[in-house]
């Protein structure tokens, strides 16, 4: 992502700069230009395509691009409003960071060029504006849409730079052979355009690509040419991704002191960009050098930093999630909210009009009434139950991964190593590495089969039995009537009160304890049960988190019984020792 976006900044920069020498004419006509009309409001437009780019720190371009935009709807000039609107969206997007703002910009933009054919040409800087947003927000659908349309413009004349946009989402999409496609087709147009900076940048993407995909001989002729291109002709803006891609490269082929040497060199040079998302890759790469060195310690270090830094990611992604989320509550709930009043206010309205005819009609008037009040009920029933879908989805995604048990985990690795107990690291490390991929893999989905979810529980306990020294054992029982591959549940359901168990009621247990899961049905219903021996909820010494794990799955299931006309139900048994709690779901099958 980082990488595609520098690069533009570079482009438009590079050629921002050798328009250096008309800036300073251009700003001199400007300030002498007496009349406010359309030719004074082209120069500024042209000014600020000139300039902008070369001065993005420059905190009063809004101010001026905002004049530009008053006096063009002053004019009544679509023009001006267009491109002063795409003007903000650039601002907002690349300046301030506000790619929201940015996107909001942009639509107005584009809603304004393709009303009239004579503005064709401008669409496709507010398309590839619009797509890069979407694929920033990893909103890959609507990013495709842009950049396809932007494929049939006429106007568009460099479709290869929009096809090696879609390569890219392609790429990110897992979709291999879509993406090597076009790359390809981007290259061809690249090389006819003679864009040695393009022609670097798609052959080190395409090199990954290819790596992943199987084709490991054309996966090293690619990031060898884009190597060779990025030394011949100083490419600094891209060596970085250059190497990291070059590493795993190698490291496919096998060539363990190149795949050492380039990821090496891509962490030193990083260390002045300071991106991410590349040094996290590039740390990857590294551990699994090292691996098939077998320098084990290393190995394990390095990825250790992997992990640390692959969890701020997560959490940034996390971050986009959620408010992508609560943006989308707010709009929903605002939106069903207005549909309600407006219905509200047009039966006021009719009734107003019509109340003076008559005891007939005021019976037929009072029925109608009667009739959207109930509709208008219904309207706020529905936009109450999406709000709460939205909260419980936000609220679960917030606690499926604690913090703490993260931070926990990261420091018993570290105890480990520091120990030089390699095989013990090595374990834990492994599972909590299929932890966070299965957890990752499972927690955008609404339901998945039971028996990766037994899966992933069982990881999850293996991983605190470690952490807590053995301090319980548990069993996992399925009723032999059971197919855990053809039933569907809702991921992490049981989690909470697992963690629960652990934390408040075994812990805290003189002895081993146990905690014993067991699926069954019963009326054609799943029964899930969390059985533990612990010190009970009366001499728990915290319930804060139980209560919330609590009203986080009663929300998901009240959703579920919603839409299902089902009657789950969640069931908590004090026993003379211990707990046990009973999760009732209605049994959904995958075939």
């Amino acid at each position: 992502m980082k990488t595609l976006l520098i690069t533009i900044f570079l482009l438009i920069s590079t050629f921002c700069f050798s328009q250096n020498k008309m800036i300073d004419s251009l700003e001199n006509v400007i300030q002498n230009y007496k009349n406010k009309d359309t030719t004074y409001v082209n120069l500024r437009i042209k000014y600020v395509a000139r300039k902008m780019f070369l001065t993005p720190a420059d905190t009063t371009w809004t101010t001026y691009v905002n004049k530009t935009l008053a006096i063009s709807k002053q004019l009544n000039y679509p023009k001006g409003i267009a491109i002063s609107y795409n003007n903000l969206g650039i601002i907002n997007h690349y300046f301030l960071s506000d790619p929201l703002e940015g996107l909001n910009y942009y639509q107005k933009s584009y809603a304004i060029f393709e009303k009239e054919q004579k503005f064709k040409k401008y669409e496709v800087g507010v398309l590839t504006n619009i797509g890069l947003i979407y694929y920033e927000q990893q909103e890959y659908d609507k990013a495709l849409k842009s950049f396809k349309t932007l494929l049939i413009n006429p106007e568009n004349k460099s479709k290869f730079s929009t096809q090696f946009y879609i390569g890219n989402i392609y790429g990110d999409q897992k979709k291999l052979d879509s993406s090597i496609y076009y790359y390809k087709k981007a290259l061809v147009g690249a090389e006819q355009n003679k864009h040695t900076i393009f022609i670097a940048n798609i052959k080190t993407n395409l090199s990954i690509v290819q790596a992943n995909a199987g084709f490991l001989e054309d996966a090293l002729t690619s990031t060898n040419e884009s190597l060779d291109l990025i030394e011949q002709h100083n490419i600094e803006g891209l060596r970085v991704t250059a190497y990291t891609n070059a590493a795993e490269v190698h490291l496919q082929n096998k060539n363990i002191e190149k795949a050492e040497y380039y990821a090496t060199n891509s962490l030193k040079l990083n260390e002045a960009l300071n991106s991410l998302s590349t040094q996290n890759t590039a740390l990857k790469t590294l551990a699994n050098v090292y691996a098939e060195k077998g320098d084990y310690k290393n190995a394990l270090l390095t990825y250790q930093k992997h992990i640390v830094l692959r969890d701020s990611l997560i959490n940034a992604d996390r971050k986009l999630e959620i408010s992508r989320k609560e943006i989308q509550y707010e709009a929903d709930k605002h939106k069903a909210i207005s549909e309600v009043e407006i219905e509200r206010q047009k039966s006021i309205k009719n009734a107003s009009l019509i109340g003076g005819s008559g005891l007939v009609l005021a019976s037929l008037i009072g029925f109608v009434l009667y009739r959207r009040k109930q509709e208008a009920v219904s309207k706020s029933k529905e936009a109450e139950f999406n709000a709460k879908v939205s909260d419980t989805e936000l609220k679960a995604l917030r606690s499926q991964m604690n913090p703490h048990f993260i931070f926990n985990s990261l420091n018993s690795i570290g105890d480990y190593i520091l120990k030089n107990d390699t095989q013990s690291a090595s374990d834990y490390l492994s599972k909590f590495a299929k932890l966070m991929r299965l957890t990752l893999e499972n927690s955008e989905k609404k339901e998945i089969l039971l028996s990766d979810d037994i899966s992933l529980l069982k990881t999850y306990m293996d991983i605190e039995r470690k952490r807590f020294n053995s301090k319980f054992n548990y069993t996992i029982t399925i009723d032999p009537n059971l197919d855990a591959e053809n039933i569907l549940v809702p991921p992490m359901i049981l989690q909470p009160f697992i963690e629960n168990s652990i934390i408040h009621g075994l812990a805290q247990k003189e002895g081993v304890g146990l905690i014993n899961i067991s699926f069954k049905t019963e009326k054609n219903m799943l029964i899930c049960s969390v059985d533990d021996n612990g010190i009970g909820r009366k001499k728990a010494t915290s319930t804060n988190n139980k209560s919330m794990g609590m009203a986080i799955t009663k929300s998901r299931i009240e959703i579920i019984n919603k839409l299902k006309n089902t009657n789950g139900t969640v069931e908590i048994i004090d026993k003379t020792e211990g707990t046990r709690i009973d999760v009732s779901l209605p049994i959904e099958l995958a075939f």
